[in-house]
Parts: structure tokens; sequence; C-alpha cells
């Protein structure tokens, strides 16, 4: 049996973690972040992978920083062969990399060397990219820039949002990360250097950027709500409120005679926005502490009309 450390936290790294329990690849250490506050009482809960490693058995490991002297050393004594890092959320020095025999195996969510970073799915989204996928490879200090084992492709819905894509992707992801251990070690598979083009970066994303931009094109405006949902979150403004948009749909791709986040229309089942081309209908909006709700429920409690403008700032 095959000696592994797994690295992960968030609900990304699950279905990888789940894939691997059952084969010769199950984990001897499983390694992720300490617990944060999460949920409306905002209570500290442990990362999803560690919940799932707890119920399945695995000695786990919390580190927030490679400088814990104790965490390298339990790594080390495991004398791995295998690293597999899933959206783990710490860079790895060399001096840690190098403690695998084999490789160091690292699932990204994009066909590299397109969207490196910490948000490819949501600049895959805003960039009204048709397909993507993901990729196992070979770590190396720089950051998602190691030569590649294997890739698959995942179509994209245009209407799915990025936590949908992003649980497609984990699974895929799951199954390719299985298919490469056992290509490695039964194959001797040899990892791919990178192109040198088409390199994008996906940095990571702040809760400012979530604000929609009426004034771009539809296309462009429903792409930024897919993108930034539900991270950061897409939001807009009325009357100095604060209202989240999760779901909209392109309705006219034609210039409005209106300024963009005019509401141009309400029915019971959403609004439709002027943007700085087109217009978008909204259909399922959340104002500030409350849950998300279809356009015709949330228009009940929070009237809005026509001629009305989303957008500006918050009081």
């Amino acid at each position: 049996m095959a000696g592994v450390v797994f690295f992960g936290s968030p609900d990304f790294a699950l279905p990888a973690l789940q894939k691997i329990i059952p084969t010769p690849y199950r984990p001897s250490l499983v390694v992720t972040q300490p617990a944060r506050p999460s949920g409306r009482g905002r209570k500290e809960r442990p990362t999803p992978v560690h919940l799932l490693a707890r119920e399945n058995g695995l000695p786990v490991r919390v580190i927030d920083s490679f400088s814990d002297g104790e965490a390298v050393d339990e790594i080390r004594n495991t004398e791995p062969d295998f690293f597999v890092v899933v959206a783990f959320g710490l860079i790895f020095p060399s001096s840690i990399l190098d403690i695998a025999a084999v490789a160091r195996i690292n699932l990204h969510a994009s066909l590299l060397p397109a969207y490196r970073g910490a948000s490819p799915v949501n600049m895959t989204l805003l960039n009204g990219d048709s397909f993507t996928g993901v990729t196992a490879m070979e770590m190396v200090r720089e950051l998602d820039a190691g030569p590649i084992y294997s890739q698959e492709i995942q179509p994209i819905d245009p209407l799915e949002n990025a936590g949908e894509l992003t649980d497609k992707l984990a699974l895929r992801g799951a199954s390719l990360l299985l298919k490469t251990l056992l290509e490695i070690e039964t194959r001797g598979l040899v990892p791919i250097e990178q192109p040198a083009e088409g390199i994008s970066l996906a940095p990571k994303l702040r809760k400012k950027d979530g604000f929609i931009p009426w004034e771009k094109d539809v296309l462009a405006v429903h792409n930024h709500i897919r993108g930034m949902n539900p991270w950061p979150g897409s939001f807009t403004y009325y009357g100095g409120d604060y209202i989240k948009v999760h779901r909209a749909r392109p309705v006219d791709f034609m210039p409005r005679p209106v300024e963009p986040g005019v509401i141009t229309a309400v029915d019971k089942d959403n609004l439709q926005v002027a943007c700085g081309r087109g217009a978008l209908a909204v259909t399922e909006l959340q104002a500030g502490g409350k849950r998300s709700l279809p356009a015709g429920e949330f228009l009940k409690g929070f009237p809005l009309h026509a001629g009305e403008t989303l957008g500006g700032e918050s009081r």
C-alpha cells in the first residue's frame, strides 16, 4: 500500500478524499487548516475535510503554518510516497515538498495554464467560457505552475453559477486524481511541463468584487452574477439598502434607452434591469439579513418599481 498524506480543507476536497479512502491510497494522515467561525452564529467549526476524516477514522493534523515543527515532524514520520493536495490553502516550501518520495499531486479546478490562483472557477464564469476542466499536476514552489500529469474537460451550462460548477469539478477531479495515482504507480506516468502560452491568473476575490457593474453589457453582467455566487456574492444597492442577486438571465441584447441599473419592468416572476447594453431578468434576490427568495416573493416584502434604480453605494 502506498503511503499518502492528504492535504485539504473545504468542501471541494471532499469527493477526492472520499474517492481514495477505500483504495490502496487511503491516507495515513490528513492535514487540514484550523476551525473557522461559520454560519449565522459564527461558531467555530472544523473544516469539512477534518469532519470527513474523523468520520472515517483517519488521523488528522491541524496546522495554519508550515513553521509548526511538530506538525512537520508528524508529516515526515509517515514516510509518504505521495502528497495529495486539494484546496488546502497554504503555500508549500521546497523543504516540505521534498518529504514525499514519489509525487506531490495537486488537483486544480481549471485547465492549466489558464487561471492559476485562488479563484479559477469564478474567473472562468466571469469570462463567459463555454468549458473548463480539472488538472492533476506535480507541485512546485511557484503557484500552480507545476508540470501536468493529466486533465479532463468539463462543459459549462450557460446558467450555472460558480457553486454549481465547483461541485461538478470536484467530482470530476476526484476520479482524475485516483486515475493519476494509479497511472503513476503502474505505468510510471511522467508529468509534462505547462505551455508557456495561455497563462492567465485567478487572484483571490474580495467582498467588494461582488458589486454588480450594471454599466457593462448584459452578458458581462450575467456572467458576473454567475461567477460571484455563492462567494463573494453579487450585490447591488437600492436607496442605500444592500441587495444580493443570486439568479438572473439575459432577456434583451439591444441598446436600452435608459440608464444602466434602472428597473425597466416588474412582474410576478422577475424584474428587468437595464445594463449598458441589453437588459437582465433578475429572478432570485436577497435583502440584507434575510433569506434568498424568488423575485415574486421578494417583491412582496421589498417592493421595487419600474423606473427606480439599482446601484450606487450603501448608506
